[in-house]
C-alpha cells in the first residue's frame, strides 16, 4: 500500500522548481549555498555534444559498480562486462566505487590498462554516511578512502558515491560544504559525485507516452521509488552534468539502481532490464548522461549488463559512448573547460562558472582566473564553441587560502534574459551585461550603489551579503543587500539602481558579521511565483511571504526566537556558521546531517509547508 506522503510527493512534483521556472531567477544557483537538488526541467542543459569531443556521440553511460573491497570477487563478476566493452573500441571503461583495497593488488594494473577507474565510496561504508553526532567521523571515512586510493600506483580517483544513496536519504548539502569541498590530510580532493538519483517522469513533454509509461499504465520509472520508505534523493528529468558549490560535477545515477529494481521486481528481473533499455532510448533522445549504479550482490546479473550494452550498440550504434568517471572528467576539462577544471591545484575555486549566458537553453562557460579569462558560448546550430573574453578575474589564487571567491553576483537585468554579473570588491568594480557577442560594462551599474553607504559584494575576502534576485516576477532582478550593518533593496531602472521602499524584514540577513551564510533561503512557499523568505539559525526562525513590490515581505507566517521546542524549524546554519544540511523541495523542508542519521525517521527532519510553515491552503499540496 502506498504511504500518504508518497502520493503527496507525486502530486506536487513541480514545487521543486517553483523559482527556477522564472527567467529572472535562472542564475540563482551560482551564489546559493550548496544544493544538490537545484536542477530540473527548466534548467539549461549541458548536452553530451557540448563536452564529449567526439563527432556523432550523443549520449554517455557510466557503468559504476559499488562496494568493492575484494578485487578478486569483482574481477570474477565484471569480466564478462569488461570483455564486452573491449569489443566496442578496445577499452573497458567502467568505474568501481571502492571502500578499501590493497594498493599492491596485482589485479589493479590490469584494470587500469583496460580503462577501468577505481573511485571512492568511503572506507567504512556507513549508511547513512552522516550519523552518530560527529561529522569528523564522516570526514575521516571519506578522507581515508580518498587518500588510500590516490596512493595506488597508476590510479587517479576523481569521483565519489555516497553509500546507500539509492535506498535511503543519505545525501546532504552539509556533506558537500563541510567535507567534499575541502581537502584531505594528504591535501587531496575529488571533483565529481554520482550520489543523486535521476528520475525520468511523465511531465517531460519531450518524451512520447510509450517511453515513459509501461505496459501496466504506470509511470515506468516513478514506480521504482520505494513505497515502504520515504525517498527524496532524486532530481527529475535532468540527465546532464551539473555543478554543485563551484567544486563538484554531479553525474546523476539512473533511478532505478539494481537495488531499487530488485526491491520492486525481484532479483535479476527481465522487467527491470526492459526498463533499463528504455532509459537508454530516452538518454539518446535527450543527448544526456547518467551512471548506472549496480552491485555484485545478486540483484542484477553480469549477463544482463552485457545484454544492455548489446541493446545500446544494436539500436543506437556509435551515438552511445561508454565511459568511466575518469574519462568523463577528462573530457569535461578538455572540451568544455579549456583545461581549466572546477577546482584549482590546491582544491580551491578556480573561477569557473557554468551557466546559460545568452539564455538559449544551453549551458555556457565562464573561466576567470589568473591564467585564463574567457567566455565560451555554445552554438547548438553549429555544434561548436564561440570563445570571447571575460572582463574580470573571479578567483585569485594568490589571495589568502582561507578566503573563498564570493565577489561575483549573477542575475538578469536585460529584457532578452541574457546574463549580467556584478563585482564590487577590493580589486574590481563593475556591472557587465552579455550583449549576445561580448560583455559590456554598464557605466550606470555601480555609481548609485554608493548612496547612503557603499554596497560591496566582497571586502577583505568576506561576502557582504549582496544578491541579485527577481522578487516580483517581472523578469528583472532586484539587488538585495543584507548584512549586520546594512539592509536595503535596489531596483534596476534605465538610470541605474534606485533604492526601493522596502527591505528585508528586521534582523534577517544573508551573511553574518564574518561573511558566512546566515541561514536565509529564498523559497516560493505559497507557489504564487514570488520569492518568499525562510530564515533559520541557532537563535531564531522566521518565514515571511512576499506580498508586493511596494510592501515586500510583509506577511509574517512566524518569526520568533528559539524556545527549545522539538516542533521548531530546524536551523539552516549552525552556531559555528556551518551548513546544517537543509534543502527545500516537494513543499517540504528537509534536513539531513550527523544528528538526524539513524535517529530520525528516514534519517531526515521534515517540515511541511502546509502544516509546519502555516502556509495558506494550496490545491497543489496533496496534503
Amino acid at each position: 500500500m502506498q504511504r500518504p506522503w508518497a502520493a503527496a510527493l507525486c502530486l506536487c512534483w513541480m514545487a521543486s522548481w517553483a523559482s527556477a521556472d522564472q527567467a529572472g531567477n535562472r542564475l540563482n544557483y551560482l551564489d546559493e549555498p550548496a544544493n544538490p537538488y537545484y536542477v530540473g526541467p527548466a534548467t539549461a542543459r549541458l548536452s553530451t555534444p557540448q563536452w564529449i569531443g567526439e563527432e556523432g556521440v550523443e549520449a554517455v553511460i557510466v557503468f559504476a559498480i559499488d562496494d568493492m573491497a575484494d578485487a578478486a570477487r569483482y574481477e570474477s563478476f565484471l569480466r564478462p562486462i569488461l570483455d564486452r566493452l573491449k569489443q566496442i573500441d578496445g577499452r573497458a571503461p567502467l568505474s568501481i566505487m571502492t571502500k578499501s583495497i590493497d594498493p599492491q593488488s596485482p589485479q589493479l594494473p590490469t584494470w587500469f590498462a583496460e580503462g577501468v577507474s577505481v573511485e571512492c565510496h568511503t572506507q567504512d561504508h556507513p549508511c547513512p554516511c552522516l550519523q552518530g553526532g560527529k561529522i569528523e567521523n564522516t570526514k575521516s571515512t571519506f578522507d581515508r578512502c580518498v587518500d588510500q586510493l590516490s596512493a595506488v600506483p597508476g590510479n587517479h580517483p576523481v569521483a565519489f558515491r555516497m553509500p546507500c544513496c539509492d535506498s535511503m536519504n543519505s545525501v546532504s548539502p552539509r556533506f558537500f560544504t563541510e567535507i567534499f569541498s575541502r581537502t584531505t590530510p594528504g591535501g587531496r580532493f575529488l571533483s565529481m559525485d554520482s550520489s543523486v538519483m535521476l528520475l525520468f517522469t511523465a511531465h517531460d513533454e519531450q518524451l512520447p507516452p510509450e517511453l515513459i509509461v509501461d505496459e501496466t499504465g504506470q509511470e515506468r520509472f516513478r514506480k521504482y521509488i520505494p513505497t515502504d520508505r520515504l525517498m527524496v534523493n532524486y532530481v527529475e528529468d535532468y540527465p546532464y552534468p551539473y555543478v554543485i558549490d563551484h567544486s563538484c560535477w554531479e553525474i546523476p545515477a539512473l533511478m532505478p539502481s539494481d537495488w531499487d529494481a530488485q526491491h520492486l521486481n525481484g532479483k535479476c528481473s527481465p522487467k527491470s532490464l526492459r526498463d533499463y533499455e528504455v532509459a537508454v532510448d530516452i538518454l539518446v533522445r535527450k543527448q544526456g548522461i547518467f551512471s548506472i549504479c549496480f552491485h555484485p550482490h545478486g540483484w542484477i546479473d553480469a549477463q544482463q549488463i552485457v545484454s544492455l550494452i548489446d541493446y545500446a550498440v544494436a539500436k543506437h550504434g556509435s551515438k552511445v559512448k561508454f565511459l568511466s568517471f575518469l574519462d568523463v572528467q577528462r573530457r569535461l576539462d578538455a572540451h568544455l573547460l579549456a583545461q581549466q577544471p572546477l577546482r584549482a591545484a590546491d582544491g580551491r575555486d578556480n573561477g569557473v562558472r557554468v551557466c546559460d549566458v545568452n539564455h538559449d537553453g544551453y549551458m555556457d562557460v565562464v573561466i576567470a582566473n589568473q591564467d585564463t579569462c574567457q567566455t565560451r558560448v555554445w552554438s547548438p546550430a553549429a555544434g561548436q564553441w564561440k570563445t570571447t573574453g571575460f572582463p574580470v578575474v573571479l578567483a585569485d589564487r594568490s589571495a589568502d587560502p582561507a578566503a573563498r571567491s564570493t565577489a561575483d553576483r549573477w542575475g538578469v537585468l536585460r529584457a532578452d534574459g541574457a546574463a549580467s554579473v556584478l563585482v564590487r570588491s577590493d580589486v574590481a568594480d563593475g556591472l557587465w551585461h552579455y550583449d549576445g557577442q561580448d560583455w559590456m560594462k554598464d557605466d550606470k551599474g555601480t555609481r548609485s550603489l554608493d548612496h547612503q553607504g557603499s554596497v560591496f559584494t566582497q571586502q577583505a575576502g568576506r561576502d557582504c551579503g549582496v544578491r541579485l534576485r527577481d522578487v516580483d516576477r517581472d523578469g528583472t532582478c532586484e539587488l538585495i543587500v543584507a548584512n549586520p550593518n546594512r539592509s536595503a533593496v535596489y531596483q534596476w531602472t534605465e538610470n541605474g539602481w534606485a533604492i526601493a521602499s522596502f527591505a528585508l524584514p528586521e534582523n534577517i540577513v544573508i551573511v553574518d558579521a564574518q561573511g558566512r551564510d546566515a541561514g536565509l533561503r529564498w523559497v516560493d512557499l505559497d507557489e504564487d511565483g514570488d520569492l518568499d523568505i525562510v530564515f533559520s539559525d541557532s537563535r531564531r526562525a522566521a518565514a515571511h511571504l512576499f506580498t508586493s513590490i511596494k510592501a515586500g515581505w510583509s506577511r509574517v507566517l512566524f518569526d520568533a526566537p528559539r524556545q527549545g521546542q522539538a516542533s521548531e524549524l530546524p536551523p539552516i546554519v549552525r552556531a559555528d556558521g556551518s551548513n546544517n544540511g537543509a534543502w527545500f523541495s516537494h513543499r517540504h523542508m528537509w534536513v539531513q546531517n550527523e544528528d538526524t542519521g539513524k535517529v530520525e525517521p528516514e534519517h531526515l527532519l521534515q517540515r511541511s509547508f502546509d502544516r509546519d510553515f502555516h502556509v495558506p491552503g494550496n490545491p497543489n499540496s496533496g496534503e
